[in-house]
């Protein structure tokens, strides 16, 4: 399990990862990686059109479960899913070190 190779107990975190593939080839997949423990760690990566941020990349992270979500643009260097994977696993792993 990823998050037990992160350093996490794998029976009390999770890491969601959801994508959707646009209607056409043409169309921007769609895409999160979020992670939750019962330390209050909520994050996660996502390439989804929302309201807080420009543009489709953001980061949002919430400092506990009573607080709203921040949100930072992130751009990610490919929209293909096996390089998305390597680039947003890294991240994970950086920020759960900075924990």
């Amino acid at each position: 399990m990823i998050v037990e190779r992160l350093g996490r107990n794998g029976d009390d975190a999770t890491l969601t990862v959801r994508w959707f593939a646009g209607e056409t080839p043409a169309a921007r997949p769609e895409f999160s990686f979020h992670y939750q423990d019962e330390t209050g760690i909520d994050f996660g990566w996502h390439h989804e059109p929302n309201p807080h941020v420009e543009g489709w990349g953001h980061f949002q992270e919430r400092q506990n479960s009573k607080t709203e979500y921040t949100y930072e643009p992130q751009t990610f260097s490919s929209t293909n899913p096996t390089r998305v994977v390597w680039e947003v696993l890294s991240l994970l792993a950086a920020k759960i070190q900075a924990k």
